[in-house]
């Protein structure tokens, strides 16, 4: 598949994915850009987190509808919806991970990948009734620079960020 198109094909596919979660109220999406990470297995991790198990799985079902629908994929392996504290995604080149936010402060995912480029995902909320009758607009690697984040440096420049 040419790179373009691949490239193409994993905006759609990010597209999808935090719109999903936008409508089931996830919170803190992050996108955490592995790929120029040695020795992963995966370029992308996208976390979020709900504030219950009926979030969670509701977050959990609308990626998993919304991607098949939109971009024609089913999660290559999926995990943990039987008890909905941390469902696993994994799409091959991305793997999202839905927490409970307790389980998320518990296990500090992002923190274990401190050399990722970090990319807060956020939506922007009309802030005036005259706005408010507008589509949200949803911030994401393509509309806004990244925000990198590592134990070691709390900024990275946007143009290392390949999303």
């Amino acid at each position: 598949m040419p790179k373009s198109k691949l490239r193409n094909s994993t905006e759609l596919l990010f597209d999808t994915l935090f719109g999903a979660m936008h409508e089931k109220k996830a919170e803190d999406i992050l996108l955490l850009d592995l790929s120029g990470i040695k020795g992963t297995n995966f370029d992308y991790f996208v976390i979020t987190h709900g504030n219950s198990t009926t979030q969670v799985n509701a977050i959990a079902e609308e990626v998993r509808r919304k991607v098949k629908t939109v971009c024609q994929q089913n999660p290559a392996h999926a995990e943990g919806f039987s008890n909905a504290e941390w469902i696993l995604l994994d799409y091959v080149d991305v793997v999202v991970h839905i927490f409970q936010k307790e389980i998320r402060e518990h296990y500090q995912l992002e923190n274990l990948w401190a050399d990722a480029v970090i990319t807060p995902i956020i939506e922007e909320i009309p802030t005036s009734k005259k706005n408010s009758g507008t589509k949200n607009e949803r911030k994401t690697p393509s509309s806004t620079q990244s925000r990198s984040t590592t134990k070691s440096k709390s900024t990275k420049s946007a143009s290392k960020s390949k999303v």
